[in-house]
């Protein structure tokens, strides 16, 4: 492989590692369409052909996620929780509300896709259906006196995010998967998705890095560890006991930190 190729290579894999990145924290049928773009620009000449097999796989389920009808649906939901803020809650039942018919349409995809919901709690479909079971659980208990609507609005956003992120997370551990295989290909350095796992509560990733696999775990506070009031992440290689490095959570960074991390699997 010459320089210039390596060179067009490597800016290839990067303008893809940036569209997944960009559909993962922003997950729509703009960035989906982006992260389409990508995947057509990465150069398949030196792929073998279980990977280039592979690549339009990917490519398919990104268009797919990209044309979902879940999306509409989505913004249709939060544009109804927006609109029963302006109702007084003793003028309809919350049951016969478009918002509700809506949360629970949703709710019903969510069970569809992940019917073991309580054996893989970090799933993307799992953690919409939390948020939106908490959003049905707001609209039941809304009264005139207590209306509840900004914790309304903020939890219905939520489960809007969650929904979207769900909806485009296949499509997007597939690309992630792809480009370490492809960077692998290239002869760059491969660095796989992360890979969601709880332990006892704790949650942590996997995530091979070059030739090795890590497994990084959050943790809260322990009495037995005073040097690290806030919590910390450690990380070892599966299999062994040994922690390889083990990073400091500050007050700044320890419960909120921890809670958008769980929210971005």
């Amino acid at each position: 492989m010459t320089t210039a190729v390596a060179v067009d290579h490597r800016t290839m894999l990067l303008a893809l590692r940036a569209a997944i990145r960009t559909a993962r924290q922003n997950p729509e049928p703009s960035t989906l369409g982006a992260l389409s773009r990508a995947l057509l620009a990465l150069p398949t000449e030196s792929f073998h052909w279980s990977l280039e097999d592979g690549h339009q796989r990917v490519l398919k389920a990104v268009e797919f996620a990209e044309g979902s009808q879940l999306f509409p649906r989505i913004d249709h939901m939060d544009d109804a929780v927006t609109d029963l803020t302006r109702m007084v809650p003793s003028w309809t039942p919350a049951y016969a509300t478009v918002a509700m018919a809506d949360t629970l349409r949703l709710l019903a995809v969510c069970h569809d896709r992940r019917a073991d919901m309580e054996d893989r709690p970090l799933d993307p479909w799992s953690r919409a259906a939390e948020a939106g079971t908490r959003l049905v659980a707001i609209m039941l208990r809304r009264t005139d006196a207590r209306p509840a609507d900004a914790l309304m609005v903020r939890t219905a956003a939520e489960f809007a995010a969650r929904m979207r992120m769900a909806v485009a997370s296949g499509a997007v551990l597939g690309a992630s998967n792809l480009a370490s295989e492809a960077a692998r290909v290239y002869r760059l350095f491969p660095i796989g998705p992360r890979m969601p796992f709880e332990n006892g509560g704790s949650p942590g990733w996997t995530r091979r890095v070059g030739g090795t696999t890590y497994r990084f775990e959050l943790l809260g506070v322990d009495w037995h560890h005073p040097d690290y009031p806030h919590g910390r992440v450690e990380v070892r290689i599966p299999g062994s006991y040994e922690v390889v490095r083990s990073f400091t959570l500050t007050a700044r960074t320890s419960r909120k930190a921890i809670d958008r991390f769980v929210s971005s699997l």
